[in-house]
This record gives structure tokens, C-alpha cells and sequence, in this order.
């Protein structure tokens, strides 16, 4: 993940800890299997988890003898979710290097946002799809989350929507 300007700015060893703990958001972890999952070293994962608790990022739970570490739901978390979880960051890529595709007016997702997927579409005049088939493909391959795009005129989408109404939010407009 060469690009992941997040991992240029702030330590590598932090962001992997925090992200497990955004990719199972009420999921429990034993220090170890946190450890294991983020590739970092044990005392290392210690450290990080000291200070995410005393920050109040994430919660101690003490089960007889063991400790067992959840994501607190509170404002500080749910803003480091979005600026750590690496969904957006596929999404924000996608239309990045989507664009600037000649003819491309609009991109709107479609319907809810999953945790490995989106549906995206795209509003434009004979867009050049081995283009955006090689984007969706890199998506994958860096981030490992599916944008499924469909491509419509103007008119297209129109028609589409008088006919199915659906939930949208557009994502980038010319």
C-alpha cells in the first residue's frame, strides 16, 4: 500500500492496531490475537492499546483473569473511523482515477455503502469501460473492495429513475 498517505504521516504500527479494531467494530480482542491480526509485535500492540484506552478510543474489558479490548462508541472514535477506515479510502481512489474520463459528468453511489463494496454510477457519454474495468481491478487488488460501476447517459439514468426510484448520493459532479 504505497500510496496510503496515512501511513506516511503517522506510524504504520498504530494505523494496522486501529484498523483491525474498525474492520470488527464491536468485535472483542484478546492482546495476542490483536497482535497476530495487525502483524505488529506483541509489545508493541501493547503500548498502542495503553494509549488508544487512555484516549478513550477503545474500551478494557475485564473478563475474571483476561483483558479483552473493544472499539468505544464515542465523537473521537467515530471521527478517527473516517479518516482510518480504508472503505473510504477505495471510494475516494475510485473517483479519483475515474474522474478525469472524458465525457464523465457524474458518479453517484447507489444504494447503502457495505463494508467491502459499493455500487457506483457513473453519468456519461460513451465511457470508455476497459478504463474503468482496470480501475475497479486495482481497487480490488489494493484495498480489496468491490466498486461494481454501471455506466448510463444522461437520459439512461432518467428513465431509470422515474421507473425505480432509488437511493443515492452523488460522489463527484463537472
Amino acid at each position: 500500500m504505497g500510496n496510503d498517505i496515512l501511513e506516511k504521516l503517522f506510524d504504520a504500527k498504530i494505523l494496522a492496531v486501529l484498523r483491525q479494531f474498525f474492520q470488527h467494530d464491536n468485535k472483542e480482542f484478546y492482546i495476542r490475537e490483536l497482535s497476530k491480526l495487525s502483524k505488529v509485535p506483541l509489545a508493541s500492540t501493547f503500548r498502542i492499546v495503553r494509549k488508544l484506552v487512555d484516549y478513550n478510543i477503545i474500551r478494557e474489558v475485564k473478563l475474571s483473569k483476561f483483558k479483552v479490548y473493544v472499539l468505544d462508541d464515542n465523537e473521537q472514535s467515530r471521527f478517527l473511523g473516517q479518516i482510518v477506515k480504508k472503505e473510504k479510502q477505495a471510494l475516494q481512489v475510485f473517483v479519483t482515477k475515474i474522474k478525469n474520463l472524458p465525457n464523465l459528468r457524474k458518479i453517484y453511489i447507489q444504494g447503502k455503502e457495505e463494508k467491502n463494496s459499493a455500487n457506483v454510477i457513473l453519468i456519461g457519454e460513451e465511457l470508455y469501460q476497459p478504463e474503468i474495468k482496470q480501475v475497479c481491478a486495482d481497487i480490488k487488488a489494493e484495498f480489496n473492495y468491490i466498486v461494481s460501476p454501471l455506466s448510463l447517459d444522461e437520459d439512461q439514468f432518467l428513465q431509470m429513475q422515474k421507473m425505480y426510484p432509488i437511493k443515492k448520493k452523488l460522489l463527484f459532479e463537472k
